[in-house]
This record gives C-alpha cells, structure tokens and sequence, in this order.
C-alpha cells in the first residue's frame, strides 16, 4: 500500500490571517538522517583497547530486551478484537542486530493480569510498568523489575484509581507516576520511590473530569457500542462522555500536562506541580483538529525531540495535527509555579496554536474504516510515524527541517513518504529498536508481531520476513539506554 504519487493533502497556517486552507503539495526533503545510534553506549564501548571486553560490550548492545503484552478478557474491554484471547500476557524478548528476536520468558497469567495494554521503562532504573484494562473493574498498575535473562519480578501493584487504564507517564524527578484512566476519564498521581522505583503508597491526587457525574455510554455487552468501529452510530457513543487518553508533560519545564480527550474532541491542558505531584487546574482546553464541525478523536500527543512542535494523533479522523509550543508562555507558568503565585492568571492561554492537518490515510480511502493507533517521532527527529488500523498500514512523514519563509513549509511540519502495509491486521502499536533502524509491529488481530527494516535517509519501511505468533498484542516497550550504559559499566568493572 506505499503510496507512488508523493501527493496528500496538507492544511498549513495562511501567513496574513489566523484562518486554515487547504494545499496539495509534493514537497519532500532529501536530508539524510544520523545513524541513531545511542551516542553513550558507543563512545564508551570504543574508548577502550581491550578487544574481549568490546566484544561483550557489542554483544549486550546488540540484545536489547522487548517487552510485550496481549489482551486476555476481550469482554473487559471498550473495543472488540478479532484475535485470539492470551493464556498468558506477559512476554520478554531479546532483539537481535539482524532483526530476528528471541523469546526469552512468559508470564501474567491471564486472571491475574488481565488484559495488560500499556507499558514503561523506568528512565534510569531495571524497572518496567505496567496498566491493565477493564471497563468494569478499577485497573491494577504493576511493577516488575526485569533481569538481565528476561525474568521479571513482580515488586508492586496499585490500584488506579478508575476504569480502563490506558497510559502512564512518570515525571521529570522520577518521584510520580501518572495514569490516565480511558472509559471515566480520571487522572491519578502515585507516588514513586526514587532509588527503587517501587510505589510508595497509593493515590495521592486525582481529577475528575466528570465532576462525579455518572458515565451515559454503557459496556458493549450490555449493549454498548464496540469502541473498534467508527460509524456514525459509534462515535456518537463514544463522544457522549470525556475519554482521557493521554497525558504527557512538556519536555521543557514539566509544569504543563496535556490530555488528548477522545469523547469531546479537545486537547486538555493541565497545570501540573511537581513538587506536590498534583494536577493542578485546567487552565486551558482547544479542538484537536480543523474544527470541522466532524469528529477527531484524539488518542496520543507527542512532542517532537528537538522542535518547538508537537503532533497529535486523531483517531477517528485519520489525521495528524501539528502545534507550534510557546516557549514564552511555558517559561511563564514555569517561574509563576516556584514563587508560588496563583495558575489563575493563566486561565484561558494556551501554549499550543494548530500550524497543520494532514490525513494518515489515502484521500480516496473510506475514514469510517480506519481508526489511527500509535504515533511517534523517530529518534532522528527527521519522520513521524502513525499505524492506521483498518487501512492496515504504516504511514511515513517526513519533518521539514528548515526554517519556513514565504510560501514555504514551517519547521516542523509534515509531508508524506508513504504508505506501507503491516503484514497483518489492526497495527495497534509498535516500536523502533534503539539504532532506529528496525520497527516492530504488534497486529493485534492478527496475532503477530512483523519486524520491517527502516531506511534513515528514504524514510521507507521494508519487511524482513521476520513474522513471531502472539495472541492479541497490543503494545511493545523496549528497555532504556540507560539499563545498557549501567550493564556496560558492569562489564567493564568485570574485566578491569
């Protein structure tokens, strides 16, 4: 399904009025992109003459670990897949520097880990999170600590505090974790121990969105909508109530949270105190999208590594929305927040000013059957990178690199490399390798992981044959640069 003409249709800012229109463009750059290699591990590993001890230190680059889980109770859940129900939910992989992987240990029996659909590695420390989903019972948030051979060690579970559990975010100092409960919309803090990693206690601050009120949608088997479709009849289902399904704090401050809401079409922006770890006010809410009187749906909200942009990913709509960040503004709340001055001043400012929408999918190709999936920026910083499950497919972005002038593209922005099928079906997640050159994807049901080559300089994803049978995956996470720089230091003091 790679797309030959190199045409989508892009909506960029209109330089002498605040209003949106529409270009065709066929612009792409050719800039080449960095080898995306994790500069840390390689310097350390060349600054040594000891031949043995690079080759152990290569050998454990090389073998990364994948983990990987699977949805075990499909009534549970607000969707519908088509797969088969996991025994067992929790799988550790090895990755190889050939693209192949290894399956290295199974565990989280299916009823007491039920359907397991969000991960994240601790930044610095062997440790792994996990949520699970379940639109009737409160989700469970779990620790694990992950060993060196795959073997996982459970050292901490919390509740979440809601329903449907679909996304953790840990803070800058490492001292909250941060989860966002999808069917009730809640958002929780949970304290975190700094040196360990392990909770360390239960909720400490929530918001509700709802104010208390009950939820109006009802579950799919008792005759709710399946949150799989995207007819008219479902979405309408799905926007009767707020869904958060995000919430990510900006990079440069860590003072502001933004929460993509599903059901009401918005991007929710949050005053967030690190200190306190508490989510202050909701200073400011805008559209997701064009406004164009149909639904968007945002699902996740990234940030690119080196712009002053992020992306939101619209599930129902098929596109991708791109904001410019003030930086002013951030700085603002920023020194407000450490001389303790009150967020009301705030009120009805936002960082964020849409630049952008540009369609995931082929224009010719039905939006009612396809909902978008992950979103992500590559390490390079130089493509985005969305799965569309329906469309089945990988679509490719390049990031314009330049600075905009007249009648040129902003920085940022984002023109279309392609379109490349999945090899299965419902491309629920996936997720690069740490060179950056390889990605796997979890179809979900299909019941398959596919692992595709990535070309750095093209954009282009290209299978490798590599093809391992999961039930129902719905999510890949992969181990820090941070676990493998301490691993080498731990070989170097071996053999010292």
């Amino acid at each position: 399904k790679k797309n030959e003409s190199n045409q989508n249709e892009i909506i960029t800012m209109s330089p002498t009025a605040p209003m949106l229109e529409h270009q065709v463009t066929s612009i792409l750059t050719s800039d080449a992109s960095s080898d995306g290699n994790c500069p840390a591990s390689r310097s350390f590993a060349g600054s040594q003459s000891n031949n043995y001890i690079d080759e152990q230190a290569d050998e454990f680059v090389e073998q990364q670990l994948f983990f990987v889980t699977s949805y075990s109770d499909f009534d549970k859940l607000a969707h519908g897949p088509r797969g088969h129900a996991a025994k067992y939910t929790l799988r550790v992989y090895r990755f190889l520097a050939d693209g192949a992987v290894v399956l290295l240990h199974i565990a989280g029996e299916g009823e007491r880990v039920i359907n397991p659909a969000f991960s994240r590695f601790h930044p610095r420390l062997n440790v792994v999170y996990t949520c699970t989903e379940d639109i009737e019972e409160n989700g469970q948030i779990l620790a694990y600590e992950i060993h060196s051979d795959g073997s996982l060690t459970e050292i901490g579970r919390v509740d979440a505090g809601g329903t449907s559990t679909c996304y953790l975010t840990i803070d800058r100092d490492h001292r909250h974790l941060i989860a966002v409960n999808y069917w009730d919309s809640s958002l929780v803090v949970i304290p975190l121990s700094k040196s360990t990693g392990e909770f360390n206690g239960p909720i400490q601050n929530i918001y509700d969105p709802r104010q208390g009120k009950a939820m109006l949608a009802c579950a799919k088997k008792d005759g709710g909508a399946n949150h799989s479709m995207n007819d008219e009849c479902t979405i309408a289902a799905r926007q009767v109530d707020p869904h958060s399904h995000a919430l990510v704090l900006d990079p440069f401050e860590g003072c502001v949270a933004y929460v993509p809401d599903l059901g009401k079409d918005l991007v929710r922006e949050f005053w967030y105190d690190e200190t306190k770890g508490m989510i202050g006010c909701e200073f400011n809410v805008l559209p997701s999208g064009m406004s164009t009187g149909k639904p968007d749906g945002p699902r996740y909200f990234e940030f690119h590594p080196k712009f002053n942009v992020a992306y939101v990913v619209n599930e129902l709509s098929s596109t991708v929305a791109v904001f410019s960040i003030d930086r002013e503004l951030l700085s603002e709340i920023a020194s407000a927040t450490k001389m303790g001055l009150p967020m009301d001043k705030f009120k009805g400012r936002s960082t964020l000013k849409l630049i952008q929408s540009i369609k995931t999918v082929p224009s010719a190709f039905p939006t009612t059957m396809n909902t978008c999936g992950r979103i992500c920026t590559h390490q390079s910083g130089r493509y985005v990178i969305v799965s569309n499950r329906g469309h089945e497919s990988i679509t490719i972005f390049r990031v314009k690199q330049g600075c905009g002038t007249k009648g040129k593209a902003m920085r940022g922005t984002l023109a279309q490399v392609g379109f490349f099928h999945t090899r299965g079906e419902t491309p629920r997640h996936f997720q690069f390798d740490h060179s950056g050159q390889f990605l796997i994807v979890a179809n979900q049901d299909s019941d398959t992981i596919a692992v595709f080559s990535f070309n750095l300089t093209s954009g282009e994803i290209r299978y490798t044959g590599n093809e391992y049978h999961i039930p129902s995956p719905n999510f890949i996470c992969k181990s820090s640069n941070y676990l493998k720089i301490i691993m080498l230091i731990h070989i170097y003091a071996m053999h010292s």
